[in-house]
C-alpha cells in the first residue's frame, strides 16, 4: 500500500507498478495499468497525492500546493503527467440519445440510418463528439475488405480523420474529387483519403488531378491508367463519407477551391454534397461551372449504397435536409443540437 493513499484507492502488485483507481471509474473494470512499471517513490507520491487529493477528495489546487509545498503550476502540471501516465483515468458516459428524436429525422427525410451524439460538435473540430456515432454507422455497413469508401473533403472528414474509429482491414479508400489550389488540409481529398486508409488500415488509391478541368482534359483523364482506374471506383463504391455544406456562405477559400464566387446558382443554393448545389426541397441546381468538376456525379452517388452524411451546427439544418431530399446521403451523423434543429423544419 502506498503511504499517501488507503488500500482501496491503490493497488500494488510484486512488479511495483501503481495504479490508482476512482470508485466511480473502477465499478467491474480492471484498472488502466500504468505504462512504467518501476516505482519512483521521489516523482510517483507527488502525482499520486495530487491525483487523490484533487479527484477524490475535491481538494482545491491552491490546497494541494499548500500540502506538498509547491506552486500551483506545478500541482496542474502533476495532475496531466498523472493522467499521461494512466494514475487517473477519466471516464465520461453521455446520456443516451432519446430514440425517438433519430426516428423521427430518420422517417421524415427517408433516411436509412440517423446517428445522433449527445452534446454540441464544434463545426471546426467535430470529431471529439462524433466519432463514436460514426463507428457505430460505420459498423453497420459491414464493411468486408475490398470494399471501396469514397471519401470528400471538408472539416468534418479531415476531422473525423484523425479520432480512434474501429479499424476496416483491406477496404479501398479512395477521393471523391479532385484537388484544389486551396493549402488548407480539409481541401485535399488525397491527403483525407491518405489519412482515412491508415485510420482504417485500408489502401489509398489518390486522383492526381485537380477539381476543376477542361471538358477536353476532363475526357483524357478518364483514359489514363492511374487516373482512369480511382474514376472507376466511383462506380464499385459500397460507402461514401461526405460531409454537407450550408449555403450561401461568404467564405474565399472557395475561390481557391475553384468555385466561383458570384456564380447566381451558387449563390441560391441551400447546400452542396461534393461540390452538387441543391435547394432545400432537393431540387438540383447545376451552376456554370458544374460541367467542369471532376468529383463523383450525383447520379453515381446516389448508386453508391452507403452514403453517410456528417454535419453539425444549427446553420446546417436546411441543407441536411436538401442532401436527403436530393438523395444524396443516406445516413445521418450529428449532434443533438442539429438533430433538433432539424426536426423543427420538417414540423
Amino acid at each position: 500500500m502506498c503511504s499517501f493513499c488507503s488500500e482501496h484507492l491503490c493497488r500494488s502488485d510484486p512488479t511495483g507498478t501503481v495504479t490508482c483507481v476512482s470508485d466511480a471509474a473502477g465499478q467491474g473494470e480492471a484498472p488502466l495499468r500504468r505504462s512504467r512499471t518501476a516505482y519512483d517513490p521521489d516523482e510517483d507520491e507527488p502525482l499520486v497525492t495530487a491525483a487523490i487529493m484533487y479527484y477524490e477528495a475535491e481538494r482545491s489546487q491552491e490546497h494541494i500546493a499548500r500540502h506538498l509545498g509547491v506552486s500551483r503550476p506545478t500541482v496542474s502540471r502533476l495532475l496531466a503527467r498523472a493522467r499521461q501516465l494512466g494514475i487517473v483515468r477519466i471516464q465520461i458516459i453521455p446520456p443516451t440519445v432519446d430514440p425517438a428524436l433519430a426516428n423521427d429525422v430518420e422517417e421524415k427525410l427517408k433516411l436509412r440510418g440517423v446517428h445522433i451524439a449527445a452534446g454540441l460538435a464544434d463545426p471546426a473540430d467535430p470529431a471529439p463528439v462524433l466519432a463514436d456515432r460514426l463507428d457505430e454507422a460505420l459498423a453497420g455497413i459491414g464493411l468486408q475488405a475490398g470494399d471501396v469508401i469514397v471519401v470528400a473533403w471538408g472539416r468534418a472528414l479531415y476531422s473525423l480523420a484523425h479520432c480512434g474509429l474501429s479499424p476496416q482491414p483491406g477496404v479501398v479508400v479512395a477521393p471523391a474529387l479532385g484537388g484544389s489550389d486551396e493549402d488548407r488540409p480539409w481541401f485535399q481529398p488525397n491527403e483525407i483519403a491518405r489519412q482515412w486508409a491508415a485510420i482504417l488500415q485500408g489502401t489509398p488509391r489518390y486522383l492526381h488531378a485537380p477539381a476543376f478541368v477542361s471538358a477536353g482534359l476532363k475526357r483524357s483523364l478518364a483514359d489514363e491508367d492511374g487516373i482512369g482506374s480511382t474514376l472507376g471506383l466511383w462506380d464499385e463504391a459500397t460507402a461514401a463519407l461526405v460531409g454537407i455544406g450550408a449555403w450561401p456562405k461568404n467564405d474565399l477559400t472557395l475561390v481557391a477551391a475553384g468555385f466561383s464566387a458570384s456564380d447566381p446558382a451558387i449563390e441560391s443554393a441551400t447546400g452542396d454534397v461534393v461540390g452538387r448545389f441543391f435547394a432545400e426541397d432537393g431540387t438540383l441546381i447545376h451552376y456554370a461551372d458544374e460541367a467542369q468538376l471532376l468529383a463523383i456525379s450525383t447520379d453515381q452517388l446516389r448508386r453508391v449504397p452507403h452514403v453517410i452524411g456528417m454535419a453539425v451546427g444549427i446553420d446546417k439544418a436546411k441543407a441536411v435536409v436538401g442532401a436527403a431530399r436530393a438523395g444524396l446521403i443516406s445516413i445521418l451523423v450529428t449532434d443533438t443540437v442539429t438533430a433538433r434543429a432539424i426536426a423543427a423544419l420538417l414540423d
